[in-house]
């Protein structure tokens, strides 16, 4: 009898064990993700892919590419290739970025003396306890909020 009560407790504790860990994991920013703000203030709007590698306990680095959009201004498209190192407090994560380099500026005459305008893109969210999605604010030049998706990485 005793015996019995004793394996009904390991196996619960397995099942508990085997439930929360997935939880855990899928709560790690880890992998690929497209983002978009919402509109800034300016008639702007930031999107773009990001990849996030672990280094460290809760810390992170990432690279990306962002676009940004604008309807009312005669700058159109900024293309930028970007790197970011990220922090993450329970599910919390700042990701701080910096400035590659500007790929292509639309119209192209506007390109010069881009690379010493543009200000690096910063992300302050919060990943949802599924961890496909994270929602916070965009800060740059302007603030907006700001939604990542996790992409579906493909397998061959």
């Amino acid at each position: 009898m005793i015996w019995c009560r004793e394996m009904k407790r390991l196996v619960l504790a397995i099942l508990l064990a085997c439930a929360i860990t997935p939880l855990a994991a899928a709560q790690s920013p880890t992998g690929a993700w497209s983002f978009k703000t919402d509109e800034l203030s300016d008639t702007c709007t930031m999107s773009g892919d990001m990849v996030i590698k672990e280094t460290g306990k809760n810390q992170y680095s990432c690279t990306f590419k962002a676009l940004q959009s604008c309807r009312l201004r005669e700058l159109k498209t900024i293309h930028t290739d970007q790197s970011c190192v990220a922090t993450q407090v329970d599910k919390k994560l700042t990701i701080t970025s910096k400035l590659e380099r500007v790929t292509k500026v639309d119209p192209f005459w506007l390109t010069a003396g881009m690379e010493k305008r543009y200000a690096p893109d910063n992300f302050v969210v919060t990943i949802n306890p599924r961890g496909d999605e994270m929602s916070g604010m965009f800060e740059s030049m302007g603030e907006a909020p700001v939604t990542f998706r996790r992409r579906q990485e493909l397998v061959s």
